[in-house]
């Protein structure tokens, strides 16, 4: 039997490993670093040009491009979609090169640079790849051409798998066909008489758009053809990882994933893993995504019985694809078949993905180290959201967040409060049965035992509001990663809740206030154990704090400050336990 003093160290100790464990985890198992340009457009200049409502169409020709001399049409819609309190402006451009996405942007929020710090660049859900390849600039490394490279990188763009029986260009050159108010439709005819129709249908106060793809069989011979839709996205500067002397313990400011709804489960394989081997998923598939950490683009089949056969996640030097793909489908001379889809381009919110009625809210993922803490981070979030509504400020929101769990905790931390009391009013006696039976551990547990029961007191009691906090801890840690709420939301000098504080001004703070509840708590523990707790556990702390997200080093150390005001008014308000006399008689 172990010694029962020594339990409550050990206890506190697993609690603080625990979060150790979850910072050494990138050390252990190291990303592999990949090569990453800055992207070649201005982001900004494209997203200040839109005008809201409205589609513009405009040409420009480009010369000198074997594989591309074609003069392109662009289109760009603009609009607004109303994420709580924030009204979030989107600007999106089309090309009738290849029918696709030519850029998204998101002005409200801004992308990251290595150190997590905001850059000017709003967030990209889209590449321009077309006006790359028209410029010259994308070279035909590892694909047939260029042009089969930006359509590889064209975000909603067509391919023809294996099965199809005719032949298109990697990036047919559309005829615009209708182009008015928030709708736009393509139209393609091959020399042989096949036609690939495409339509765009923008949603007012929405992230979604409706895509139809129509393909015609206007030859005198029976067609087959295999479809996806899908698209991609590049890896930035801010994925690749950390900065800093942390950079081995910061999670990236970002990441590109691909996900696959198939069969209710949510795949997830990282833009690192897809580059090593791509993914194919062919049970009961509902949509694909290139995912971002707070934002999504995502293709939703729509098709009911003619479910699309399979997902597709892939990657090839710094791009990542997703793609749904539809089963064989023949034509007949004369025949058609139209393939229904919704895409989704914006920020990941619980509420505004489950209008998608997909069960694309499955994009947001509420795991850590394996376990699923969605409803306890759903709680937190609506908590959190509350609290803003009524505050107008997400540091707010943590502080208020802190006091309901230290009152909802207030029961256990009274009587962890008490139980430490009387472990170190016990701490004599226990120090004479170890004297009295120095070689007999077991004797002395047994004691110890005894008299922890003659006085009522339990020798773990001390540690249980530290592992009640553990999950709550983890669930404000995974809810600051995933929710665009508290994204580049700020606090006092910290510009960003979700990274780590800049200055290290709270880590340095949790440490001092830290020492100071060690000094205060009671302890059975003997002097050189005492010392070490004393020292160990607040620079343990302190430096996880340092990565770690502000909002949750915030987080705690409003907590720890609560249980120092609450051990105080313990301490002078408890005295001795009141029990039978301590054990004389105890033989050997």
């Amino acid at each position: 039997m172990e010694d029962q003093a020594n339990q409550n160290r050990r206890l506190v100790l697993a609690a603080g490993l625990c979060l150790l464990v979850l910072m050494l985890w990138p050390v252990l198992f190291p990303r592999p670093k990949v090569a990453v340009t800055p992207p070649d457009s201005d982001p900004v200049a494209t997203a200040s040009a839109a005008r809201p409502n409205a589609i513009i169409a405009g040409t420009a020709t480009v010369t000198g491009v074997a594989t591309a001399k074609v003069d392109p049409t662009f289109f760009e819609f603009a609009g607004s979609v109303s994420v709580d309190s924030r009204q979030v402006p989107y600007n999106v451009k089309l090309s009738n090169v290849g029918g696709g996405i030519e850029t998204f942007f998101l002005p409200s929020y801004k992308e990251r640079d290595r150190d997590n710090r905001a850059t000017e660049d709003p967030i990209a859900l889209a590449n321009p790849v077309v006006s790359r390849l028209l410029a010259g600039e994308l070279s035909a490394d590892g694909f047939a051409n260029a042009e089969s490279r930006a359509a590889y990188g064209q975000m909603s763009s067509l391919r023809f798998l294996e099965g199809t029986t005719f032949n298109l260009p990697p990036l047919p050159v559309y005829e615009v066909v209708e182009a008015q108010g928030d709708k736009v439709r393509y139209r393609y005819r091959s020399p042989e008489g096949l036609e690939i129709e495409r339509e765009y249908q923008f949603k007012k106060d929405s992230f979604e758009i409706e895509l139809a793809v129509t393909v015609r069989n206007g030859t005198k011979q029976p067609h087959s053809h295999r479809l996806e839709l899908g698209g991609a996205l590049e890896a930035t500067d801010a994925m690749v990882g950390g900065g800093g002397f942390l950079a081995s313990f910061v999670p990236p400011p970002d990441h590109l994933k691909g996900l696959c709804d198939t069969d209710g489960n949510v795949k997830r394989p990282s833009f690192q893993e897809l580059v090593k081997e791509s993914e194919t998923f062919k049970e009961a598939v509902r949509w694909a995504a290139i995912d971002r950490q707070y934002f999504v683009a995502a293709f939703v089949a729509r098709d009911g019985a003619q479910a699309p056969g399979e997902c597709r996640l892939e990657a090839k030097e710094k791009v990542a694809r997703a793609g749904v793909v539809s089963d064989l489908v023949s034509l007949g001379p004369g025949e058609e078949r139209r393939h229904r889809y919704t895409a989704y381009f914006g920020v990941k919110k619980q509420s505004l993905l489950t209008s998608v009625d997909a069960g694309l809210e499955g994009a947001v993922d509420y795991t850590i180290l394996g376990l699923n803490l969605a409803p306890l981070c759903t709680a937190l979030l609506w908590i959190l959201g509350m609290i803003h509504r009524a505050t107008g400020s997400w540091g707010v929101a943590i502080l208020g967040l802190t006091f309901l769990v230290k009152v909802m905790l207030f029961p256990v931390n009274q009587r962890a409060g008490k139980a430490s009391r009387a472990m170190a009013v016990l701490k004599p006696e226990l120090d004479k049965i170890k004297e009295k039976f120095p070689e007999d551990r077991q004797r002395q547990s047994e004691e110890m035992m005894k008299l922890y029961r003659d006085h009522g007191v339990n020798p773990a009691g001390g540690c249980l509001p530290t592992l009640l906090q553990m999950p709550i801890w983890f669930a404000l840690y995974r809810s600051l990663w995933v929710s665009v709420d508290l994204y580049q939301e700020g606090f006092l000098w910290i510009a960003d809740l979700t990274t780590r504080d800049p200055y290290w001004i709270l880590p340095v703070a949790l440490v001092v206030v830290m020492f100071l509840q060690q000094k205060m708590m009671p302890t059975a523990m003997d002097p050189a154990q005492a010392k070490i707790m004393l020292y160990t556990m607040p620079l343990m702390f302190g430096a996880m704090m340092m990565a770690l997200p502000a909002g949750l080093c915030f987080y705690i150390l409003v907590n720890t400050l609560l249980t120092i005001v609450q051990q105080h008014f313990i301490n002078r308000s408890i005295g001795p336990p009141k029990g039978p006399p301590v054990v004389q008689g105890a033989t050997a």
